[in-house]
């Protein structure tokens, strides 16, 4: 059993990560409404910017209209943006961010998270939970060779950043296996609230 981290006397600036299918976005949801604060997303951020039809969404629009990524510098600019708001003066809770070394060198610059949450699932679940989500949704993206590929590349980017936050011992491991609700309360045990 790891040792909790105490976050209820500070500003509640908690990441999650975790392979792909590992429930990450639903326990930032569920962790977000138990603490009342923002769950964000990048991949929702990079959204709601280009809705909001300002000067950078439309930059942003260009960007993936052309099929290109947005830039490690555009992702932090919107993620800056949104974390000034009001509704994220105490805190937030941030799904899937920093994904690379290039976005953690970005964001280390600029804010240091109080937790960082992984959530561990063995490749064989992660990869039976998104055929079956794929089979669900329809979704021809999700195939079993697309699939081990960004399992790949989470475990050779995502997984450095994972080291350097253990360096400055804000993370957490959670066993992934189970239900929805089993996960959140061991992320609420090793946060102790």
């Amino acid at each position: 059993m790891t040792e909790p981290i105490n976050i209820s006397d500070s500003k509640h600036k908690i990441l999650i990560l975790g392979p792909q299918g590992s429930g990450k976005g639903t326990q930032a949801q569920l962790l977000a409404e138990k603490l009342g604060l923002p769950a964000l997303s990048m991949g929702q951020l990079l959204r709601d910017e280009v809705c909001s039809e300002s000067i950078l969404g439309q930059k942003i629009k260009d960007i993936i209209d052309q099929g290109e990524l947005v830039s490690d510098d555009i992702a932090l600019d919107v993620l800056k943006i949104r974390i000034q708001k009001q509704d994220a003066e105490d805190g937030y809770i941030l799904d899937g961010y920093p994904r690379n070394l290039a976005q953690y060198q970005t964001f280390k610059n600029f804010d240091v998270p109080t937790a960082l949450i992984v959530i561990t699932v063995p490749k064989e679940e992660t990869l039976k939970r998104l055929l079956k989500r794929a089979e669900i949704e329809g979704r021809s993206d999700d195939n079993k060779e697309t699939i081990l590929k960004r399992l790949d590349i989470y475990h050779q980017d995502t997984e450095p950043i994972i080291e350097e936050y253990r360096k400055i011992g804000i993370v957490k491991e959670i066993d992934g296996i189970g239900t929805v609700e089993e996960v959140a309360s061991r992320i609420c045990q090793v946060l102790n609230i």
